[in-house]
């Protein structure tokens, strides 16, 4: 844990703020690129800039609900983020998407393309995000002995640092995620195969890891998070097993 990541003068600043505002600058670049690539770069910022503001602001509403012991009624907590750190990953997804979905709607963009565009500037600028977190104290999973343990201020023993955790997953899921988009790019792959196996990747892991964080809602010894991601999960399967099947049929008719 380490709140503060560096002081000037009696200037803070904070590891939270700024792993948030350095994932906004590389998400930013990575997606005017894919755009001048489409010769769509403001039409792809214009989009990127106000999802960006929904995800925000649906992940913070989503993490004071689900931690609503940590702020009560006080509204200041609810708007200083540096003294009360913290943004539900699947809360920010689920507003971004149903934004996503209406603005592209509007505009009659192809939507399978611009969003594998955007799945791939989300999961990089996630890996950022979630390094901000767990510095930043917002993130913890339950005790453990094992030696990637960390402490946290104001808790006994070491905790799991599951956002790294999710951070190291992301990273390694994007990797995979650019070269399946170069794919697409090469008509080899349909539109949708990049986003549909993120989706797929991020709520299994989510599930997963759930399983080392504290919740104080369980029912049938799974907590919301894990219900909420058991529905995304079978929501994504249809449209990724078609995909899956088109694949299929690109690749015989390349064999003949």
């Amino acid at each position: 844990m380490w709140p503060v990541l560096y002081t000037v003068g009696n200037f803070n600043v904070y590891s939270f703020s700024f792993f948030m505002a350095l994932s906004f600058v590389i998400s930013t670049f990575i997606i005017f690129k894919l755009g001048r690539d489409d010769l769509m770069e403001e039409e792809y910022l214009d989009l990127y800039l106000y999802t960006s503001i929904m995800a925000l602001a649906a992940g913070r509403i989503t993490y004071i609900a689900l931690n609503f012991d940590r702020f009560g009624l006080n509204i200041l907590k609810y708007i200083l983020v540096r003294e009360a750190p913290g943004l539900s990953l699947l809360g920010g997804l689920i507003g971004a998407f149903i934004f996503f979905w209406w603005y592209v709607r509007k505009h009659r963009y192809n939507f399978w393309h611009i969003i594998d565009v955007f799945s791939l500037t989300t999961c990089v600028g996630l890996i950022f995000a979630k390094i901000g977190e767990q510095l930043g104290g917002a993130g913890f999973g339950k005790e453990t002995t094992i030696f990637l343990g960390v402490k946290i201020a104001g808790l006994s023993g070491y905790r799991h640092p599951v956002e790294l955790y999710e951070g190291v997953v992301l990273l390694i899921l994007a990797v995979i995620m650019f070269i399946l988009y170069d794919k697409t790019k090469r008509k080899k792959m349909p539109s949708g195969t990049v986003f549909t196996l993120f989706v797929l990747i991020l709520a299994l892991s989510a599930f997963l890891f759930e399983f080392l964080k504290i919740s104080d809602l369980y029912l049938y010894g799974l907590s919301l998070r894990q219900y909420i991601c058991i529905f995304i999960i079978l929501f994504i399967s249809l449209p990724l097993y078609r995909r899956i099947l088109i694949i299929k049929s690109i690749r015989k008719e390349g064999k003949k």
